[in-house]
């Protein structure tokens, strides 16, 4: 396998905003809405918060009821 070749590996961790927009693309829902998910355990793994920003495993589903 020569360097072109090679995948970089993928981020542990990405932003709350980033994780929206991969889930739901250009109709991303408020941020408001967001960290309301956040603090009712609705993402899943629950993301943390990384210094000022909250940060989401890329792998992480919105849990309804």
């Amino acid at each position: 396998m020569n360097h072109a070749e090679r995948a970089a590996p993928a981020p542990r961790w990405i932003s709350l905003r980033e994780w929206a927009k991969k889930e739901y693309g250009d109709h991303i829902p408020h941020i408001n809405t967001l960290l309301k998910w956040v603090h009712t355990g609705r993402i899943q793994p629950q993301p943390e918060k990384h210094g000022a920003l909250w940060r989401v495993r890329p792998h992480a589903e919105y849990k309804a009821d």
